[in-house]
């Protein structure tokens, strides 16, 4: 650590600078070489013995002041750059180590060998306890600054690995290797050791694990280089770079251990690099990607008997880097439509019962890669826009027209699952049947996340939230319909992305469930979903899965708290008097949590205390994320108050630690847990989520607190009955009525 942080960077600035005057002389030396004494000594008259032998020493001499300064330009390039990115990273080192640590409290310690130890010194008066938020924090800083040592001694590695290369070892003859950057000798080096690593596996052979820890390293700290990106991809070619990421994710997802960690950064950076590149590889290269996804590709390994599809390899890329949308476009559809008209992905069978995690994609979560769909819906779920278009959507195939929208949330042609995509595990057959996971609902719904939302499923903290579009909410509307209709198609492992999504259209939730039309001013006038029922009943469904319920119940009372804040400290925005849009706000949260906590009570009936302890859990861990990271998903629907430029991070932090801790003594009870005391509780603890609401808000002016206080908790009451009844209402109709 202290080597970066402490070393005098300006001798290595000195000494760039002493090459580019170098560099300079030496080109003027070639030129006069060149235009000179090579001119001279061509057109002289010279015949004999003599004359041959003194031409070719003349245009010998002349070529290596030419190769001479080749290779100064080579070195004095390739240092400038080394000493820019050294000085950047030296400048990140040290704001790490002398600001923000010291901000956050804590310290750090090099262990040596570029490791380093983040600490939280000892405090005489605490017992030296820390949340896991605080450990976390900690975790993270030291992660980046081994990172920052990492990518500094990689630099330090290329530089001389290119000098030396440059120099050739050579101590008669100038114009060895010759590069134009450091960019260019670490991907002609990152390019050597891919392709070597493709000539072993067809022998049998593979990489040694050093080998394979510069490839590694080349390739993660060099993924966002535009320059470095393009010529990978160009060098290894669509056939060859697929190959080469499915040879090391195979291996490693077989042997394991340091293998398979190795694995797993390559398949991230050489996605990352893949969306790096793409904008300058241009549309015949990727039309040549396009024919390799729908062909069986050759892995050209000993002993293997997998042929899967290039698509299948390219899947696993997709996962990792914000691609752009023209290149979504034209490979989601041809994705799609390969699959409609009756292309299937195979995967491993019997033959590969002891190995659970074998697979093309070598990612610890997600599958295993022989479903190339989830792969694609993972680049969807960075990519707002090209998301709404893609869902948007008609792809041609067999039978009747259908959105990508239709064909992937089940719905189908009819509305009752015609010609719908079949979602099936996504790993080797023999695992498949004891553990049917749908990993590609779960990538589905960061998909749908980004479409509805115009933000990537997995943003940080954010300002404004961009526009509702009528794009957008069709799309939310349509789900709306379809998981109400039919339940089955909200699969566990997207109820987290749904949940989400109903936080993120809270005020279009509100506005549709609202027994009057004279208050659509509290939530910006938001267009309504197309039905009540729909709606109650998608809350219900959501509700009955611990992370929807804690993604929407979270997301409810915290833009509720939002609307009361603004609608006190800026009255004249809204039609109605103050406290009438109090009372109007508190109703129609209460209605919200009477759906959410009528279906955590069904739920809690079958599954008893254990299953209201899961969603209590999912609230803290929920509250965790949030107080990790303001914005990140919790209550996206704050940004869809009203509020002039304001984001109150206060009301926030208020809403969501209280609302956990109501919920923790809803269950602190010693005996079992009783459906009739879960759902008292419940409505207790939304009157108690209204008070806090209020309080934060403040009283209106000219209105005496406690009236205002005691209207605002019976309106949430009676809002949450009128949920209940909503809730039950639904569910009954939806019964009678199934899709048609």
């Amino acid at each position: 650590m202290t080597n970066l942080s402490e070393v005098d960077l300006g001798k290595l600035k000195s000494s760039v600078a002493d090459w580019e005057k170098i560099t300079d002389s030496l080109e003027r030396l070639a030129d006069r070489a060149q235009k000179g004494l090579l001119s001279k000594s061509e057109s002289a008259r010279w015949a004999g013995v003599n004359a041959d032998v003194t031409r070719g020493f003349v245009k010998k001499t002349a070529k290596e002041f030419t190769d001479a300064h080749a290779e100064a330009s080579s070195i004095y390039k390739v240092l400038a750059d080394a000493c820019t990115e050294l000085l950047a990273l030296q400048k990140k080192l040290n704001d790490a180590l002398h600001n923000e640590a010291p901000s956050l409290g804590l310290r750090v310690s090099d262990t040596g060998d570029g490791n380093v130890h983040v600490f939280y010194p000892h405090d005489r008066t605490t017992d030296d306890t820390h949340t896991q938020s605080e450990l976390n924090t900690a975790q993270e800083l030291a992660d980046r600054i081994a990172g920052i040592i990492s990518h500094a001694r990689e630099i330090d590695d290329s530089v001389s690995r290119a000098l030396r290369k440059s120099h050739g070892n050579d101590e008669f003859n100038f114009g060895h290797e010759s590069y134009t950057s450091l960019d260019d000798a670490q991907e002609q080096r990152a390019e050597e050791l891919a392709k070597k690593s493709l000539r072993l596996y067809k022998e049998g052979k593979e990489l040694s694990t050093e080998e394979l820890r510069e490839l590694q390293t080349l390739i993660k700290y060099n993924a966002d280089d535009k320059e470095f990106a393009t010529d990978l991809y160009r060098g290894l070619g669509q056939e060859g770079a697929l190959r080469f990421q499915a040879q090391l994710s195979l291996d490693g997802t077989a042997e394991g251990g340091e293998q398979l960690t190795l694995a797993r950064s390559i398949q991230d950076s050489m996605g990352t690099a893949l969306a790096t590149a793409t904008p300058n590889l241009g549309d015949k290269w990727t039309d040549e990607l396009m024919r390799v996804g729908r062909s069986d590709l050759d892995l050209q390994m000993q002993g293997n008997q997998m042929v899967p599809k290039g698509y299948q390899v390219l899947g696993t890329l997709l996962r990792h880097g914000t691609y752009p949308a023209s290149f979504l476009d034209k490979v989601g559809d041809d994705m799609i439509a390969y699959e409609r008209d009756g292309g299937s992905w195979g995967r491993p069978d019997g033959s590969y019962a002891g190995m659970k995690d074998f697979g093309l994609n070598a990612d610890k979560e997600g599958g295993r890669g022989w479903d190339p769909v989830t792969g694609l819906l993972e680049a969807y779920g960075h990519n707002p826009d090209a998301a709404t278009s893609f869902f948007h959507a008609d792809v041609a195939g067999p039978g009747k027209q259908m959105s990508n929208l239709d064909y992937l949330m089940g719905t189908g042609s009819d509305g009752k699952g015609d010609g719908a995509r079949q979602w099936i595990p996504d790993m080797t057959a023999p695992f498949a049947a004891k553990d049917p996971v749908i990993y590609g609902k779960d990538a589905l719904g960061h998909a749908l996340e980004a479409a509805v939302s115009g933000l990537p499923y997995d943003h940080g903290d954010v300002g404004a939230h961009p526009e509702h579009t009528e794009q957008r909410q069709e799309i939310m509307d349509q789900v709306v319909n379809a998981v109400a209709a039919n339940p089955k198609l909200a699969d566990d492992t997207m109820a987290d992305s749904l949940g989400r999504m109903a936080g993120e259209y809270m005020p279009e939730v509100n506005s549709t469930l609202s027994q009057s039309d004279g208050f659509d001013d509290l939530y910006g006038s938001p267009r309504k979903f197309t039905s009540t029922l729909a709606t109650a009943e998608f809350l219900d469904t959501i509700g009955r899965n611990p992370d929807g319920y804690a993604e929407a119940a979270l997301g409810a009372e915290n833009h509720s708290a939002q609307v009361m804040h603004d609608v006190v400290a800026h009255p004249d925005k809204y039609a109605g008097t103050t406290a009438e849009n109090l009372k109007h706000t508190a109703y129609n949260t209460g209605t919200v949590e009477g759906i959410l906590s009528g279906a955590r009570h069904d739920q809690i009936v079958t599954g008893g205390q254990q299953s209201d302890q899961d969603y209590n859990e999912a609230l803290q861990k929920r509250a965790d994320m949030f107080n990790t990271a303001f914005g990140s998903t919790v209550g996206l629907a704050t940004e869809r108050v009203p509020i002039a430029g304001e984001v109150i991070n206060g009301v926030t932090e208020v809403v969501v630690g209280e609302m956990v801790e109501g919920a923790e003594r809803n269950t602190a009870a010693e005996t079992a847990y009783t459906a009739g005391q879960s759902s008292f509780d419940a409505r207790q603890n939304a009157l108690d989520q209204a008070e806090t609401g209020l309080r934060v808000a403040g009283t209106p002016a000219g209105v005496d607190p406690t009236d205002m206080h005691r209207s605002v908790t019976q309106q949430t009451g009676e809002g949450f009955d009128h949920g209940k009844e909503l809730q039950r209402e639904a569910k009954d109709y939806y019964q009678r009525n199934p899709p048609k």
